[in-house]
């Protein structure tokens, strides 16, 4: 393949996400004949279409869908560096971020986050997403960081693409309502007799309470499911339904509705909550302070709390990187801008 023309990866980029030259074109903000004269380079660049028609709409040929996510990962880098900043002064700085957790750590720990945030960074920007296709929208660099379960690099086919620090730990309690028959020292028998609300993640097959009691009871599956934790308190405090949480959501809903918690019948391994982002944040000043931010909120929110760390930790929750360095305002482009370069050159390398 001819040397890529880096002047076409905006465009094509546009054209994957809207397989339509038109819309590519106005999200480029350039006319739509421009925009077909790029796709025709691109398709002599690749010898591929890239987009071809079906009936009245376009879609995009085997070879396109492969290219999205290298393409987005490049022309992220490209963007890093663009709007790098030579220095990370939270005071000062307008800086972007996405960040992606499940409702448990954003009840739990984003209200202590923003409030930091707003005093010692005003003009940041911070979107919090629910939790879904974790792997693909870090990958994509859709988000900047994810919390979650640390386990969950595991189910990328590329594990050591991403890199996680742990944060803390929580285990899982069973709840129920108040007036439930059920509560400590039942059995797994009596346990599955009762109906289940389950948590279920876009883009994370099973969660940790789902996996531990396959081993129990291969074929049970819980009639209902929700995507956040909050609203299985919910569900069972208005009937004889059995949920699994963490024992802190636990705790703090038993504050404002009749249910009660349990030990479950079967083990459950621990919850490991922990930052993931992708390697190409590593080194970037502002990434570098927002994860010491959640960091040090963490360690003085749970240092000596209720729940501890398991002291054998189960084959499925990988090994963290050792806690990274604490971040200096003094940290310059120099130290990140050449792992920015090395992404945006893996990722060229990849559409190639």
């Amino acid at each position: 393949m001819a040397r890529f023309d880096m002047n076409l990866l905006g465009a094509l980029d546009a054209l994957l996400s809207e397989c339509n030259v038109t819309r590519a074109a106005e999200k480029l903000n350039v006319t739509q004949s421009t925009m077909s004269g790029m796709l025709q380079r691109l398709r002599f660049q690749f010898d591929d279409q890239l987009l071809t028609r079906n009936g009245r709409l376009m879609e995009l040929t085997p070879f396109a869908r492969a290219l999205q996510t290298p393409v987005r990962e490049a022309l992220r880098g490209v963007e890093a560096l663009v709007h790098a900043e030579p220095i990370f002064e939270p005071k000062t700085s307008t800086r972007s971020f996405s960040i992606m957790a499940s409702d448990y750590f954003t009840t739990l720990v984003l209200p202590k986050v923003l409030k930091r945030l707003s005093v010692e960074a005003p003009g940041v920007r911070v979107a919090v997403n629910s939790l879904a296709q974790p792997l693909q929208r870090l990958f994509s660099a859709e988000v900047d960081l994810c919390i979650s379960s640390s386990d969950i690099t595991q189910l990328s086919n590329e594990p050591d693409r991403l890199q996680s620090e742990y944060l803390f730990s929580d285990e899982f309690v069973c709840i129920v309502r108040e007036d439930h028959p059920l509560g400590k020292g039942c059995t797994l028998e009596e346990y599955l007799s009762y109906p289940h609300i389950a948590i279920r993640f876009d883009g994370i097959p099973m969660s940790i309470e789902s996996l531990a009691l396959v081993k129990h009871a291969p074929h049970y599956q819980a009639p209902y499911s929700v995507t956040d934790f909050s609203r299985i308190s919910c569900v069972v405090a208005e009937s004889y339904i059995i949920g699994v949480v963490q024992r802190r959501l636990a705790t703090l809903s038993a504050r404002a509705l009749p249910i009660r918690m349990f030990k479950p019948p079967f083990m459950i391994p621990d919850l490991d909550e922990a930052m993931i982002w992708h390697p190409r944040h590593i080194d970037d000043p502002a990434h570098c302070w927002l994860r010491a931010i959640f960091r040090e909120i963490t360690q003085e929110q749970f240092q000596g709390g209720e729940v501890r760390e398991s002291e054998n930790r189960r084959s499925s929750v990988i090994p963290l990187k050792p806690q990274e360095k604490v971040y200096h305002k003094e940290k310059d482009i120099r130290s990140w801008a050449p792992n920015a370069r090395q992404q945006i050159l893996h990722g060229l390398e990849r559409v190639k």
